[in-house]
């Protein structure tokens, strides 16, 4: 474990009620992005709480570095419980893009082809030219 100089302005970037994996992968992911880090362990009447602290400068690293290694918040506790016609307008939405993204390919090959479809093979120019 790496540990931050205690002079320096400090930034809790997560804060849990025990020492496992959820603390775990988070030391992970701040080591692999190179960011010193401490864990403070807090010790309070209902319970013990651990913080994973990081220097206030590196604070904004730290978030990007949790989230790009899944480490964000559950997208269970960001979205509310959707209704039927909500999930239709998603798939609507969703079916929309996929039918534009086609279209957007069919057009892409067509650009591509059209040249050699408009001057027919080469060996039928060569032959006329004779």
């Amino acid at each position: 474990m790496e540990k931050v100089v205690e002079a320096e302005p400090r930034a809790v970037v997560f804060v849990c009620d025990r020492q496992g994996a959820a603390l775990g992968r988070r030391e992970r992911c701040l080591k692999l992005a190179g960011i010193a880090y401490e864990i403070e362990a807090e010790r309070r009447p209902s319970g013990t709480y651990y913080k994973l602290g990081v220097r206030e400068r590196d604070a904004v690293a730290a978030h990007l570095a949790l989230q790009m290694g899944g480490c964000g918040r559950s997208s269970r506790l960001r979205q509310s419980q959707s209704g039927v016609a909500a999930s239709l307008r998603e798939m609507t939405r969703t079916l929309w893009d996929e039918a534009l993204l086609l279209l957007e390919r069919l057009v892409d090959l067509v650009w591509k082809t059209a040249p050699r479809l408009l001057t027919g093979p080469a060996g039928a120019a060569s032959r006329a030219i004779r």
